[in-house]
């Protein structure tokens, strides 16, 4: 009975191991904001204002 309750608990440690690496992995990435993202950039490009501030 011993030895069922330990390979349980060790069964149990595995999957939720196994359950925590492959959400860590499937986490969202951090996103980058490209000038694409800025419409202000993009406005100051088009009227040929693009001096740094």
């Amino acid at each position: 009975m011993h030895y069922l309750l330990l390979i349980l608990f060790i069964s149990a440690l595995a999957y939720g191991g196994w359950r925590m690496v492959r959400a860590y992995q499937a986490r969202p990435q951090t996103r980058v904001i490209g000038p694409d993202d800025d419409p202000e950039f993009l406005w100051r490009l088009s009227r040929g204002d693009n001096k740094p501030k």
